[in-house]
């Protein structure tokens, strides 16, 4: 690779892609991003609870987008080498996975840990007495202490992690931790009604987790834990299986027209009804994470067919933000203090949604250039040593 398609690669089309799956990818992360973007500036803007601030307040739903996305791109690679090879090489799986993920969070994770043990020290240096700061001096203190929990991907489990956004990485490690396992001695072993039966449990599952966790008090461990939270995974291993033997034929289409409508439309309506509620409640926590795997799973299905959703999802300008998903993920928790610098003081001057929307634009500017450079810098080599080692993938199928 030379050094301009080094550089450029992020915008670069390959085969072994899906485009439509790059468009589910840099929404998600766009979504992410706006959202935490949000919970910093609502509290400086006022106003009561509108459609466009539910929207923006249930943006946390790119979350569950990428966990769909995991289970439908991790279990299918999985399928479809057991369908070639007729068996799993587990040990090429986890070389593979650890050369995408951990060197980018560790790095990541490092910076971190040192920047907030810079910002304590100086604060501790001066003689604080506000009550609010020192708080948040000794939570800083005990996040910093353990910051073992962040090294072990332990925070769906544990509190006082020091990444507060490492609960969906760790629920995401510990997926890939079981998955292999699970195929190789129950999943890939039985037919598919089996595998569905299986799926049904385990939303079953997840969904009294949830109700166990989120009542009487609204408790945030109904959304943050991996017992609570694995089915928005199941719903994308899910998809794949109607993906690979349920593909959207011709004659499918003539034959179920109707019901390919109604069943599109009615995906629509949930999702957009999943945004106009707040997540942070009891039925909320419990409910929301099926209707957005039902919701998101049925526009994944109908994304790789040809129609409106297959255009908007494959747009290439899509494509360089989802290259850069990961790395975004982990580093817009930086990006938003450095853009904040600007967007606090327009937003002060004119307190309202549409100025927010207008200054998202700019952070998720500084968003992309900070993580461009981070992916340059640390994820591509390793990346480029993961296909050297273990070879590039095939396109799922």
């Amino acid at each position: 690779m030379n050094l301009k398609n080094y550089f450029l690669s992020i915008f670069q089309k390959k085969e072994n892609e899906y485009e439509n799956l790059n468009g589910i990818r840099a929404l998600s992360i766009l979504f992410v991003v706006v959202f935490h973007g949000w919970v910093t500036a609502k509290t400086i803007i006022p106003g009561e609870p509108d459609p466009l601030r539910l929207f923006l307040g249930s943006l946390s739903s790119g979350v569950d987008f990428f966990f769909l996305l995991s289970g439908f791109l991790i279990y299918g690679g999985l399928f479809r080498e057991n369908e070639k090879k007729g068996r799993i090489e587990i040990k090429k799986f986890f070389v593979r996975r650890s050369l995408r993920i951990f060197p980018a969070f560790y790095f990541a994770l490092a910076v971190l840990y040192y920047s907030k043990a810079q910002q304590l020290h100086k604060l501790e240096s001066l003689n604080i007495t506000n009550p609010e700061i020192l708080s948040l001096m000794a939570d800083a203190k005990i996040r910093l202490q353990n910051v073992w929990v962040d090294v072990f991907y332990l925070s769906d489990f544990l509190p006082h992690a020091l990444y507060n956004g490492g609960w969906s990485l760790s629920i995401e490690e510990h997926f890939y931790l079981i998955l292999p396992f699970l195929c190789s001695v129950f999943l890939f072993r039985v037919d598919l009604k089996t595998r569905f039966i299986f799926y049904f449990l385990g939303f079953l599952a997840a969904f009294l987790v949830r109700m166990k966790l989120a009542f009487p008090d609204a408790s945030l461990d109904a959304a943050y834990h991996f017992h609570a939270r694995f089915d928005s995974i199941l719903a994308g291993m899910i998809v794949y299986e109607c993906f690979h033997h349920f593909p959207l034929t011709e004659e499918r289409i003539r034959k179920y027209r109707n019901l390919l409508q109604l069943l599109l439309s009615l995906a629509l309506i949930v999702t957009i009804g999943a945004h106009q509620v707040d997540p942070g409640g009891a039925w909320a926590l419990v409910i929301r994470p099926i209707i957005l795997s039902f919701g998101f799973g049925v526009l994944m299905y109908f994304s790789f067919y040809p129609g409106f959703l297959n255009r908007i999802f494959s747009a290439a300008v899509f494509r360089p933000f989802a290259r850069l998903g990961y790395t975004a993920y982990l580093w817009h928790i930086f990006a938003i203090p450095v853009a904040s610098k600007k967007i606090l003081p327009w937003i002060q001057t004119s307190p309202n949604v549409w100025v927010f929307l207008g200054c998202s634009v700019y952070l998720v500017l500084v968003t992309f250039l900070i993580s461009w450079f981070f992916f340059l810098l640390i994820e591509q080599p390793f990346l480029i040593l993961k296909d050297k080692l273990t070879g590039v993938q095939n396109k799922i199928s």
